[in-house]
């Protein structure tokens, strides 16, 4: 690879592939734990919804941290943190341990996402972001396929401790080797460059139209996934499968969601354009979420894995894209942390959410309300699209 920019997406790839192996490994545990701690489905949303809060706020200062320190010295901080967190759960699993350490390494793991965003948004100039970040989800979708079966495996084969240990190594591994992987300052920003001063920026410049849209639409797809990612294992947990098999289902998700990244470009082109995308991205999604509880075959659980990863691994790609478009390379990490801290909202609100629902009617009530939710929000952006097409 002689281009800088394509060797540095490698490495990004790599250690975004290497983070989300671990916090998906933590995925299917915590809901696994709580539920044999004796939680109710509402306790086991307010403690989720508790680890990520603290993160919600970080989001646009994060944005500073990483114009400070360097996007790759803040993801290797970001590991560190994840790490330490992981070998504290490892020691102290109960409901309050629980809940602290996830409440540092959900801190820890939005700067990461940050820090990586950002960087991919910087890869060089006249890059095509839709393609860059849709590398960066399918390193994604790589973590998120072999974190789950991992988890499983080695909780069936030794316990909960072990698993703690071996997220650890993962996201310590992942923190020692950013400053290998991944150049200091690959592209300086253009203020830099010519020597002016970075100017104040208002809300205005990063919330256009276009990214206000795209911002909704990745809260609403993290909102409504929040049902599948809190309550999924403990549907098949309640039918008697083991962790292996849970994982095994998380993973396939994972596994279509990367697999979506090879079709985005005849996506795009066959749905008229990226917003259009967006909404048909979401409304696939919707179905995926909406049917879960009634998909009690393999086969049918492996249905609702391709629905749900097609869904994800489109739309959440294309919103990144969005955002970053229209704003100069020294913002990105800001215009990121905006459309971040939507989605850390989405992650603090959507486990109570869900978790009443699921208390007062049932896992079924949580996923369909999950899939309505999706459907309101692809019609408007689809409306958006026609009216800035009639503007055009």
């Amino acid at each position: 690879m002689k281009n800088p920019g394509d060797r540095a997406l490698f490495g990004l790839c790599a250690l975004t592939a290497l983070g989300f192996a671990a916090w998906n490994m933590a995925l299917p545990l915590v809901p696994i734990i709580l539920v044999g701690l004796g939680a109710s489905p509402s306790l086991l949303g307010m403690v989720v919804g508790a680890g990520a809060l603290g993160s919600v706020f970080l989001a646009i200062p994060g944005g500073s941290l990483a114009r400070r320190w360097g996007n790759p010295a803040l993801m290797a901080r970001a590991a560190a943190l994840c790490a330490a967190s992981a070998a504290f759960l490892a020691f102290f699993p109960s409901i309050a341990g629980l809940a602290a350490g996830l409440f540092f390494m959900e801190i820890g793991r939005l700067l990461f996402t940050l820090g990586a965003q950002a960087q991919t948004a910087n890869l060089g100039e006249g890059r095509d972001l839709n393609l860059d970040f849709g590398w960066f989800n399918a390193a994604t979708a790589i973590g998120q396929l072999a974190g789950p079966v991992a988890a499983g495996i080695v909780w069936d084969a030794a316990g909960h401790r072990p698993t703690w240990l071996s997220i650890c190594a993962l996201l310590g591994t992942a923190s020692a080797s950013t400053a290998v992987l991944l150049p200091e300052r690959l592209l300086p920003p253009r203020s830099a460059r010519s020597g002016g001063k970075r100017p104040r920026r208002h809300w205005s410049y990063y919330l256009t139209a276009t990214a206000l849209a795209a911002v909704i639409a990745s809260f609403t797809v993290i909102f409504a996934d929040g049902a599948r990612t809190t309550f999924f294992p403990v549907l098949l947990k309640g039918r008697g499968e083991s962790a292996t098999v849970i994982g095994v289902f998380m993973s396939l998700r994972a596994l279509v969601s990367m697999a979506a990244r090879l079709y985005m470009k005849p996506f795009i082109a066959a749905s008229g354009g990226s917003f259009p995308a967006l909404a048909a991205s979401i409304a696939i999604l919707a179905v995926g979420i909406g049917i879960t509880p009634w998909c009690a075959t393999w086969p049918l659980l492996a249905l609702n894995a391709l629905l749900v990863g097609v869904g994800i691994g489109i739309a959440l790609p294309l919103s990144m894209a969005a955002v970053s478009e229209g704003v100069a390379p020294e913002e990105r990490a800001t215009a990121m942390g905006i459309r971040l801290t939507g989605n850390q909202a989405a992650l603090v609100v959507n486990p109570l959410f869900f978790g009443s629902l699921a208390e007062k009617g049932g896992l079924e009530t949580a996923f369909a309300a999950g899939g309505a939710l999706l459907l309101l929000c692809a019609a408007p952006i689809y409306v958006f699209h026609l009216k800035q097409r009639k503007k055009a």
